[in-house]
Formats: structure tokens, C-alpha cells, sequence
């Protein structure tokens, strides 16, 4: 079934202190995001110290992802029933106190590879949460002509902090002490709990409000999947974001064991981290021009950049360990992810009812992040078989047919709406 984009009636309009409430939601980000920077980081920097076994390495990229296959429509359904600053506040919290159990355990040479499973795991299950609510929160604040803005300033703000700050903080602060750097992320989340708590008024889905309203529990649960999969556009883009999170999650668990010493690029933990920032950059620059660029170009066009820097990123790997060439792939990785985050953000909050909206955005993740362990455990198994060159590369050319088919199942028709309100 294929429907026409609306603009949801059910966001709340801006009021005079929509502006303050944004900012203050846009600091939490922030911290929230350096946090994870931080920790997502030091994890992997941590299992090498225990194992270099590539399918044990891949398991905790695993580990990570494995909460949007098993929580997501949770997730959705929570946020749609529930105030959304409230369960922010709380989860982030919650994301706290476990961050600051880990950093205990390796101030104590307690580590093991089940611990940072299971840590791994539960700060999977809060981003679900805080990322869902985040995005759902966002038309409750700013009203719809300023959503593309508002995206990309919280899309910015994530780039800056989870992938150029963070990296190379990460890496410094992991060369210090590994128990520093873990304890440094609960200190971000505290922050981001304060600046949520901070945020004026209730943001409770309007038609949650009355609880005699609210649906049963699996109608409730599975309504953002029905939503989703009688749209097309946003079933296209869900799956679409599908098929390149496979090769983004073999990428991002394996990199470690071929960037840093003894892998084939040679770096040391802080080069690691300086190597990430390449991609935080083009994220950057990404979040900064998107308005433009989508005006010039057109939305599907643009979209288009996200396909062919997933190409560059994992097929760039296979062909050379020179760290400027890998640097410069990751560059256009996070400008293309960039692009496509702040456009489908928006054509999502302009097609989604509010009270749906959650359930929706956790429903696109549960197709398109729950890959995610899929797309590790593959890589991993092919790297231990074949190598992790012969993975990059496979990878490459896999993502190369999926440009194509693309290009074929997503015509310029059904993005011109987008591109009139770009």
C-alpha cells in the first residue's frame, strides 16, 4: 500500500519557551553522546586486552546492536505510553550507575568477556530507550518548518561529541586507565540526567493522556510495525538503512583488530581513536550542509551520498592499510550517514502521527538496527575463515548491488513532496 506523505496534526506547537526546552534537550544530547562516544570506544579496547579472537572481538559489537532486534518495539511502545523526558531522565540514570559498576570491576582487575557482554547489552537496551524518545520528543518542541534545522542541529551535536570528541578523548583517556575512561562516561550521563531534568513541561502522547484510551498491550506493541510496513516510503527507507547497517556493523566490529597493533594498520590506541574522528568530520560537514544540498540536488540525490560512502568505507579497507585512505573513506562514511539521518529524521516526523511516532521510529530500528548482530556475526565468521581484507572486500561489492537496487526500487516521485519542503 502506498501513501502519500502527510504532516502530522498532533504535534504540539512551539510556545515561547519551545526555544530554551530545545537547547536544553540538545546539551543532554550532547553529554548522552560524548558518553557513548567514550564508552563504545573503550569496550572494544578493553576485549582485545582479553581475547583476539575476531568472533569473540564481533560479539560485543554484537552484544551492543542485539537490544534493537529484542527491544525495540519495547522500547516504542514505552516511550508512546509513557512521559518522554521522564524515561530519558531514568535511563540515562540507569545508564550511569551501570557504567560505574564497570569502571569498579576494572579498577579491580575483575574484567571478563560475560561482564562486558552483559554491560554491552544493557547500555544497548537504554539507547533504544533515550533514542527513541529523543527523536519522538523533538516535533513536541519545534514545530514542523523548523524540524530539518532541529535534526540537523541535534545531528551535529551527536557527531561532534560521539564521533570527534570522542574517539580520540576515548583513546586518551584509555592510554591513562581504562577505569578512567569508563568512570568519564558515567560522569556525561549524570550531566545529560540534570539537563533532561531541567526541560519544562510534560510530554506525554496525546492520545496516552486519558489511560482509558490506551490500547491493549500487543496492538499497542506491534502498531508502529503496521504503520511502517503499509507506507512504503518509510518501509523502503527502513530497509534500505537495513541493508547498509550490515556492512556498517562488520566494519565497526572488526576495525579495531585491523587498525590497532598488532593488525595490519599498526596504530596505536590513540591514533585509533584520531582515525575515527575523520568520520565524525564528514558527519559534521554532513549535518551542516544537508538543508542545502537536499534544495540543490533533491532528497533522493542525496540519499544517494549515503550509499556511496557505506561503498568507500568498507570496500576502501580491502584495497590498502594506508591510514590517510581509510581516514578519507571514513570522511565520506559519516558525511553520506549524516545526509540520510537528518533527511529520513524528518520525512518521518512529517509522515508519522505523534502517538504513532515512537512505536514507528522503534519499529524502523528493529528492522534496520536489529541487523546489526547479524551483520557482526557475519563478518566475524568471514574474517576468521577468509581474513578481514577478504571481509572489507566482499562487503564492498555486496554494497555496490545494493546502490543499484536502490536506484531501481525508490523513484525520484515519491521523495518530490521532500523535495518542495527542503
Amino acid at each position: 500500500m502506498e501513501t502519500e506523505p502527510i504532516i502530522s496534526s498532533t504535534a504540539l506547537p512551539a510556545s515561547e519557551s519551545s526555544t530554551f526546552n530545545f537547547r536544553k534537550l540538545w546539551f543532554a544530547n550532547g553529554f548522552s553522546n560524548l558518553a557513548d562516544g567514550l564508552y563504545q570506544i573503550t569496550l572494544p579496547l578493553i576485549i582485545v586486552q582479553l581475547t583476539d579472537s575476531p568472533t569473540r572481538v564481533a560479539g560485543l559489537s554484537i552484544m551492543l546492536s542485539l537490544p534493537w532486534l529484542v527491544f525495540a518495539l519495547q522500547a516504542g511502545s514505552i516511550v508512546d505510553r509513557f512521559d518522554r523526558r521522564q524515561v530519558m531522565v531514568w535511563v540515562t540514570g540507569g545508564r550511569m550507575l551501570i557504567l560505574l559498576g564497570l569502571t569498579l570491576a576494572v579498577m579491580m582487575d575483575k574484567v571478563s568477556l560475560p561482564l562486558l557482554y552483559i554491560v554491552a547489552f544493557a547500555l544497548g537496551i537504554g539507547e533504544t530507550l533515550v533514542d527513541t524518545a529523543l527523536t519522538s520528543i523533538v516535533p513536541s518542541i519545534i514545530p514542523t518548518d523548523r524540524l530539518n534545522w532541529a535534526n540537523a542541529q541535534i545531528t551535529a551535536m551527536q557527531t561532534v561529541t560521539n564521533t570527534f570528541i570522542g574517539p580520540p578523548l576515548a583513546g586518551f583517556l584509555a592510554g591513562v586507565g581504562l577505569g578512567i575512561a569508563t568512570g568519564s562516561s558515567a560522569v556525561l550521563y549524570l550531566s545529560a540526567a540534570f539537563a533532561l531534568y531541567l526541560i519544562q513541561g510534560a510530554f506525554i502522547p496525546g492520545s496516552q493522556e486519558d489511560t482509558s484510551l490506551k490500547p491493549e498491550f500487543w496492538t499497542h506493541l506491534t502498531g508502529g510495525l503496521h504503520f511502517l510496513w503499509d507506507n512504503r516510503l518509510i518501509r523502503d527507507l527502513t530497509l534500505f538503512t537495513a541493508s547498509m547497517n550490515i556492512f556498517w556493523a562488520g566494519w565497526s566490529a572488526l576495525l579495531v583488530l585491523y587498525a590497532v597493533k598488532p593488525g595490519a594498520m599498526g596504530l596505536n590506541e590513540f591514533e585509533y581513536g584520531l582515525l575515527l574522528t575523520a568520520m565524525a568530520v564528514g558527519g559534521l560537514l554532513g549535518s551542516m550542509v544537508v538543508e542545502k544540498l537536499q534544495k540543490r540536488i533533491g532528497t533522493r540525490n542525496a540519499l544517494v551520498l549515503d550509499f556511496i560512502g557505506t561503498i568507500m568505507l568498507v570496500g576502501i579497507p580491502a584495497l590498502t592499510t594506508n591510514v590517510w585512505w581509510v581516514g578519507f573513506s571514513a570522511f565520506m562514511a559519516g558525511f553520506g550517514a549524516s545526509v540520510w539521518v537528518v533527511i529520513v529524521a524528518s520525512i518521518r516526523q512529517m509522515t508519522i502521527p505523534s502517538d504513532l511516532l515512537g512505536r514507528v521510529y522503534s519499529s524502523s530500528r528493529f528492522i534496520s538496527w536489529g541487523i546489526g548482530p547479524i551483520g557482526a556475526a557475519l563478518a566475524g565468521f568471514i574474517a576468521e575463515w577468509l581474513g578481514i581484507r577478504t571481509m572489507f572486500a566482499i562487503s564492498g561489492l555486496l554494497s555496490v548491488i545494493v546502490l543499484f537496487v536502490f536506484l531501481r526500487a525508490v523513484p525520484s516521485r515519491l521523495l518530490e513532496s521532500f523535495d518542495r519542503s527542503a
